[in-house]
């Protein structure tokens, strides 16, 4: 060979997904090969293959050419059951493994293999190669509906099939030895981290062969393995770390730190392990989904740290008390647009791990429309606090009185029930779904101050005007009143054992109502008793005559 099996193969396998021309040549770049029947099907894999091992052998080699080659001698298999993170790898090594499959056994001959007509006739659908369990099937769904191609079980047993036949001596044919033995050249070889002199230097048993994978690719992977543990650890310890930094912080980005540490992690393993070390067949594809699963776990968890910090930063950027309906509602928002995007995420890790995520979702549509039938008092109380927010009857901090009578302040509204701490230090909790179908009075609204009335009845007889002056100077020098609204006096009526008057002034908030009543009446009482106003006590004279009189 010209030139190392690793760059041939590994330099295609770069492009596989890539858009290229074919210089050169004069194949037509978009012309498929052709699958119309078994026959046609078997000769194209055969004829692209060995023009990709003569295009790689030749030393003015034209990558674009071998790229194509590649392309269409993949495209003679059925690798509908393959995941699409796997794909390059298992489509270059199913080409390779074929082929090294067919140069040990004996080929039928292509007139007994059913060509076009042959199948128009019979109506075959499949056809299986002679003394092998190699098939080839009409595919009837997808996008390759109607072609004939390797079935999707020949894929997932060729390293079974090459296993069989690995020992046995090549057949002639007219490559010559310089590609004999490319699949295990290609799967033993290593990518440029990994300098060739070095392998070269390694004793002869490191490079035998255990589950498809030279030793010394399990040490290196054992290794990464180690290694990424180690980093992954110390990424927690200084996630921590990082936590108790940020912890009075409004934005606490530290957090994120282990999230995209593992994402990070996981992504830089996995080219080490299929590009650098190179491991190939099912050990390839084991390791290569569990660090995809790893990747996704840390990114969901990286949308949900990401959520959590974008809402208490803007909770705490915006100074809103956390136990505020507005602070709920940044909440839900925020929560949701971060599951919505964790559904988003699994269900192109479904899609992407070749899960049918459509029948997984569709059955947990009807069990969610079985548990939205369960919980839809729950709903009901969701749709409340939806409607609260919407409204603002109340908010947090405001005094209000419901329908029952009770009253309170008002210490957290949230999207499912409402709590409220009364006067006697009980906390109240009220369904959203019940408090938005009563009647509720908000003693703060519109304005925060709460009206005080103290009815005071004096003798018949005393000074009026003395009476008013004394009650008015009374709530002035009271500091739980405010001046604006000033304190008023009004003269009620004439009661039957006193003359009533009513004391109105305003308290700042409605929580001092009790005590400004109190300080007000107990004021009254002792200045009209130094100034002797006589606070008179209902009576009444009974007069009693004798009959005769």
């Amino acid at each position: 060979m010209n030139r190392s099996v690793k760059y041939v193969v590994l330099s295609i396998m770069l492009m596989m997904m890539t858009f290229s021309t074919v210089f050169g040549s004069t194949m037509f770049p978009l012309e498929p090969p052709d699958t119309s029947s078994p026959r046609a099907t078997l000769n194209s894999f055969i004829h692209y293959t060995e023009k990709l091992y003569k295009a790689a052998s030749d030393p003015d080699d034209d990558f674009a050419l071998e790229l194509e080659y590649m392309q269409r001698a993949a495209r003679c298999f059925d690798f509908s059951e393959v995941p699409p993170t796997l794909l390059d790898d298992v489509s270059i090594e199913s080409v390779l493994m074929l082929r090294e499959v067919l140069d040990r056994i004996d080929l039928p001959d292509m007139n007994d293999v059913p060509d076009k007509n042959d199948v128009k006739i019979s109506g075959a659908v499949s056809w299986r190669m002679p003394h092998t369990e190699i098939n080839i099937s009409k595919v009837a769904k997808g996008p390759r509906v109607g072609s004939f191609l390797f079935t999707p079980e020949t894929v997932n047993r060729l390293d079974e099939y090459y296993n069989e036949v690995r020992d046995l001596p090549y057949k002639k044919n007219d490559l010559g030895q310089d590609y004999y033995g490319l699949y295990e050249q290609y799967i033993y070889s290593s990518g440029w981290m990994i300098p060739d002199g070095f392998l070269s230097k390694l004793p002869a048993w490191m490079k035998h062969g255990y589950l498809g994978q030279a030793i010394w690719q399990w040490v290196g992977l054992f290794l990464i393995f180690a290694l990424g543990s180690l980093c992954l650890w110390v990424m927690w310890l200084l996630n921590k770390r990082a936590k108790c930094r940020t912890a009075g912080c409004s934005w606490e980005i530290g957090r994120l730190l282990f999230p995209l540490s593992g994402m990070i992690l996981c992504a830089f393993i996995e080219y080490l392990m299929n590009r650098q070390i190179n491991i190939t067949g099912r050990v390839l594809v084991v390791t290569t989904m569990g660090f995809e699963l790893f990747f996704f776990i840390f990114s969901g968890i990286a949308i949900i740290v990401a959520g959590n910090v974008v809402m208490h930063g803007v909770i705490a950027t915006a100074k809103i008390k956390e136990e505020a309906l507005d602070a709920d509602v940044i909440k839900l928002l925020v929560r949701l647009i971060s599951f919505t995007l964790v559904f988003i995420l699994f269900y192109h890790a479904g899609s992407y791990f070749g899960i049918p995520v459509t029948a997984v979702f569709a059955s947990a549509g009807i069990a969610g429309v079985a548990v939205a039938l369960a919980a839809r008092e729950t709903l009901a109380n969701f749709f409340g606090g939806v409607s609260i927010f919407l409204d603002r009857p109340f908010r947090a901090g405001d005094y209000i009185v419901l329908e029952s009578g009770e009253r309170g302040e008002v210490k957290a509204v949230g999207m499912r029930s409402t709590r409220m701490l009364t006067r006697d230090n009980i906390l109240i909790t009220i369904p959203n779904s019940v408090i938005t179908n009563g009647k509720i009075t908000n003693q703060s609204m519109p304005e925060p101050h709460f009206r005080v009335r103290i009815k005071v009845g004096v003798a018949y007889g005393s000074d009026v005007d003395k009476v008013e002056a004394l009650l008015l100077e009374i709530a002035r020098s009271n500091s739980l009143a405010i001046s604006n609204p000033p304190p008023k006096v009004r003269f009620r009526l004439f009661g039957d054992s006193a003359l009533e008057y009513e004391l109105r002034c305003w308290a700042a908030e409605p929580k001092d109502r009790g005590r400004l009543t109190h300080e007000l009446s107990r004021d009254i009482y002792k200045k009209f008793n130094e100034e002797g106003i006589i606070i008179p006590f209902p009576q009444r004279d009974v007069h009693v005559h004798k009959a005769g009189e």
